[in-house]
């Protein structure tokens, strides 16, 4: 069956959650909106697609070879929030219902009109779900319900931050504080001195969105997991796929997968997974989980889908064991031809002779915008995975 692919990535609390990011309000949903390209590592050439821009054509054919890509795409260009808001869905509703089953990134208010409108309304969840899910006082309270292990955390309000916080660094050294509403990583600090408070204090004062922080000793963490389950609307999760993340300190750098997950990890993800389908949960569902000594803790829910998302696709279209994810800077204009030139053609990602070995490339539309191309390096083993991307990562 086919399938219509409208990637809108969007946000489930708004810009106020990204007010650190050194971006234009303007340019960072022109960044968004580019985003929506990487979702081509999932389609397949039967599936439809939504986007804001038309990738580069020979870029579509090294996609094509590996089983990834389309040409059914829909270009839906405008000034919107999102790009899902700029879909003219009353001039072009009719021909989207005969593209297939629709795919959403999340689950929003913009998505629920679209599923109601192409009769597809029990495939997606409420937008109400969705925010309280990637809050972190969801989090605290699924914990609670579940009865499973929780890290010390102390919930202070922006208004008095800093004497409690205070009070917290004299106990425990170091701590990590999270806001109540954050994505891909946002509203997250660290404090190891007396200054960093002070520093803070500045910047969630100039955020009225977010109110409520969440405090913890930082933990000394031996590995972070990010594991994904889709649900459909018959409730039943089933395990997309899964990988450990690249940390440097709190800073997400990229994923790695072909590991195995430790067996705590496993039993606290299909519990958690179960209870969100229970609970309504549905499309690509994305848990962070952090191992410390003998302790798995749940580190964050996303309701939508991860960065990751596409790059575990892509490892299982051409039947890659390992992978990793990573960026490399990118000039603006950068080409598809340019990394070609940049990798070596014998080191673009193949499929051939089964078990995929190889460079992919992504988001280059978006590299124009933020200076960063992503990459994925697949192979039979992590070894071959670390020459490729030595094959591309500059010289330091």
């Amino acid at each position: 069956m086919s399938r219509l692919f409208i990637p809108a990535v969007h946000l489930p609390h708004g810009r106020e959650v990204f007010k650190p990011l050194p971006y234009r309000a303007s340019q960072f949903r022109r960044v968004l909106k580019a985003y929506a390209e990487r979702a081509l590592l999932q389609c397949s050439p039967e599936d439809a697609i939504v986007l804001a821009a038309a990738p580069e054509k020979d870029y579509l054919r090294f996609l094509a070879d590996n089983g990834m890509g389309t040409e059914r795409i829909i270009l839906c260009p405008g000034a919107g929030a999102n790009l899902a808001a700029d879909i003219p869905l009353q001039d072009i509703a009719g021909q989207l219902k005969d593209r297939g089953t629709p795919n959403f990134y999340i689950h929003l208010e913009e998505e629920r009109e679209i599923a109601r409108t192409l009769g597809a309304r029990e495939r997606v969840m409420h937008p109400a779900l969705t925010r309280m899910f990637n809050t972190a006082y969801f989090l605290r309270r699924l914990e609670e319900d579940m009865d499973i292990p929780t890290p010390v955390r102390a919930q202070v309000r922006s208004s008095r931050f800093a004497e409690p916080v205070r009070e917290l660094l004299k106990e425990h050294g170091k701590l990590f504080v999270r806001g109540n509403e954050s994505c891909g990583g946002t509203q997250t600090f660290t404090v190891e001195h007396e200054e960093d408070i002070g520093s803070i204090v500045r910047i969630i004062g100039r955020n009225r969105a977010i109110t409520r922080y969440f405090v913890s000793p930082f933990l000394a963490i031996d590995e972070s997991w990010n594991v994904q389950y889709a649900i459909g609307p018959d409730g039943v999760p089933w395990l997309f796929g899964a990988s450990r993340q690249i940390m440097d300190g709190t800073a997400h750098k990229g994923n790695e997968g072909g590991a195995e997950m430790p067996p705590d990890v496993v039993a606290l993800a299909e519990a958690t997974a179960r209870r969100l389908a229970s609970m309504g949960a549905m499309g690509i569902i994305g848990i962070d989980f952090i191992t410390a000594g003998a302790n798995t803790f749940i580190a964050e829910i996303n309701a939508r889908e991860n960065t990751s998302t596409p790059v575990i696709a892509a490892a299982q279209k051409v039947g890659a064991r390992h992978w990793r994810s990573f960026k490399i800077p990118a000039a603006r204009g950068f080409t598809f031809a340019a990394f070609t030139a940049l990798c070596g053609k014998e080191n673009l990602l193949s499929a051939a002779g089964g078990g995929g070995r190889g460079l992919l490339p992504f988001h280059f539309a978006a590299s124009s915008l933020t200076g960063w191309l992503d990459v994925a390096a697949f192979g039979g083993s992590p070894e071959e995975v670390a020459s490729l991307e030595s094959r591309v990562l500059p010289v330091v």
